[in-house]
């Protein structure tokens, strides 16, 4: 049985019953909505309960084992709505979380205050949500970069419109006018996974229809905060790219899979989209919000799909590919926000023509950090200099994509940005999420909550990521103490192990900043000894 913390004994305080008999019978009964009725069972009566979960199970007609096993993945879904949520992740660590969480915790009064892994508002570190507001205050600092003009916001559709917004999707050039246009513009999947989009499209379209496009905006890597940035400043100039997807397939179904912590980009997404309606735009198919349930791995694609459908995000073996076998077993186009923000500028200016740009979230040790579009082979010292106001003082190490991209030490600062340079250093670029720590942040310290994170987010369905990330999270919080828990060979096993049979990204990705900690900070590991040590079988 799972520890009840001590403040979850007061949660049955919170639950509006009487609310309860009222939503109930208006909920939508299809496995598919499972998890936008656990939500509102959330927001709108209290945090589940077995009771409250047993309630909506009868009424959907699913086994109640069923539900209970989804509500216990999704992390917020027993949380109450007006929990106090501060972001212990490694770039709110390094700037004072652990002591902002303290300061919480003793002036709560009842209130839950968790600390939690990722809040996506790393720009603001270190950060809090009560309930959906965020504290400090939301501020935006962007450029207008020729791509994505994140610099100036749009308020409506008019706005967009104003900017040359639905050019493309009023004039539609043929879908292989679409494909060659993709494939010269060179545009990969900003995500992280960095899949050539013109494949990606091609490949779905020659699968047969139905078909279904599906919006990643579950932006949860540390560090990466660009998809948020477009969503609440310019979420008409997604709904557009979104749109030409949806022609391009032929799909009259579109979906948003969006992490709950964005509030304000929720409020967003779901005024544009009524405009979107009320212009006609969307007449003959709809575009579906899917708000999560704070789970990092539903990220990954198929994870995602997993928990669209009403079950816990848990990634599927691949093949078969969401192009072939994706959201109910149909043929699925997936992008993340930033890759279809940029679809409606290559469209229009041609995909030769298309400046190679990407969004990069900068945070940490910075003047202003924010999100800014640059070149894909831009430096790190470009970044925070040109467009981020400079270090605030000495660092200790910069992490160039977010947290599986690798770890750097400060001499990487003028290395490009770009997959062919940051391979020889064992790193890439991933989410494109600079993180840059200040000195008085060690790398083993840096590496320890990097650790912590993955084990934390692990789905637990691979015993390799499952018990590899709390391994080497514990090795190294040993090794802080002077204590040694296994030796470097024995690491580098498990490090291999988790490489090779891990399902997702998560598994695969982990040992990226480990090896890289290991190659670029060797006295700081030498305790573990080295590699040759490792007896033969």
């Amino acid at each position: 049985m799972r520890a009840v913390p001590p403040w979850a004994a007061k949660y049955d305080q919170r639950i509006d019953v009487l609310r309860l008999t009222e939503l109930l019978p208006g909920l939508p009964q299809e496995r598919t909505r499972l998890l936008d009725n656990l939500g509102r069972v959330r927001r709108e009566v209290g945090p589940l309960t077995p009771e409250l979960s047993d309630a909506l199970a009868d009424h959907m007609n699913i086994r109640r084992g069923e539900v209970h096993e989804v509500v216990s993945f999704y992390s917020f879904l027993e949380v109450p709505p007006d929990a106090v949520r501060v972001c212990i992740g490694p770039v709110c660590d390094c700037l004072g979380a652990k002591e902002l969480l303290a300061r919480e915790q003793v002036k709560s009064n009842g209130t839950p205050v968790l600390g939690v892994e990722c809040l996506g508002h790393c720009d603001l570190a270190p950060v809090l949500t009560r309930g959906d507001l965020v504290e400090p205050e939301v501020v935006h600092r962007a450029n207008d970069g020729p791509s994505t003009g994140l610099g100036t916001g749009d308020e409506t559709l008019a706005d967009y419109e104003r900017r040359g917004g639905l050019a493309a999707i009023r004039n539609l050039p043929s879908k292989e006018k679409i494909v060659e246009e993709l494939k010269a513009s060179g545009l990969t999947g900003y995500g992280g996974a960095g899949f050539p989009t013109g494949l990606k499209w091609e490949a779905v379209a020659k699968e047969p229809a139905p078909r279904y496009v599906v919006v990643n905006a579950d932006e949860g890597e540390p560090g990466t905060i660009k998809d948020r940035y477009v969503m609440e400043l310019r979420p008409h100039l997604m709904l557009d790219g979104t749109l030409i997807a949806m022609d391009f397939a032929d799909a009259t179904e579109g979906f948003i899979y969006l992490r709950e912590e964005y509030a304000a980009a929720r409020n967003r997404l779901t005024q544009a989209i009524e405009e979107f309606r009320a212009a006609g735009l969307l007449e003959g198919r709809s575009l579906e919000l899917v708000v999560g349930a704070g789970a990092y791995i539903c990220g990954e694609e198929t994870a995602m799909l997993e928990s669209m459908e009403g079950r816990r995000g848990m990634p599927r073996l691949k093949p078969p590919f969401p192009s072939q076998v994706g959201y109910l077993g149909r043929p699925t186009l997936i992008n993340n926000v930033e890759t279809l923000a940029h679809i409606p500028a290559i469209l229009r200016d041609g995909g030769e023509a298309w400046p190679r740009v990407r969004l990069w979230s900068v945070s940490g040790a910075v003047a202003q950090p924010g999100c800014y579009e640059a070149p894909l082979d831009v430096t790190p010292r470009q970044l925070i200099d040109d467009c981020a106001g400079g270090l605030t003082g000495a660092i200790s190490a910069v992490v160039p994509g977010g947290a599986a991209s690798g770890i750097l030490p400060p001499d990487a600062l003028d290395v490009p940005l770009s997959r062919d340079s940051l391979r020889e250093w064992g790193a890439g670029p991933g989410s494109a999420g600079l993180q840059v720590f200040p000195e008085s942040y060690t790398p083993l310290r840096l590496l320890a909550e990097t650790m912590r994170f993955f084990a934390e987010e692990s789905c637990q369905k691979c015993t390799p990521c499952r018990i590899g990330n709390r391994g080497m999270h514990h090795l190294l919080e040993e090794l802080e103490h002077g204590e040694v828990a296994m030796p470097r060979a024995k690491v580098e096993e498990w490090l291999d192990a988790m490489v090779s049979t891990s399902i997702c990204g998560l598994g695969q990705g982990a040992p990226f900043p480990m090896r890289n900690a290991f190659r670029h900070w060797p006295e700081t590991f030498a305790a573990l000894g080295d590699t040759a040590t490792m007896s033969t079988p």
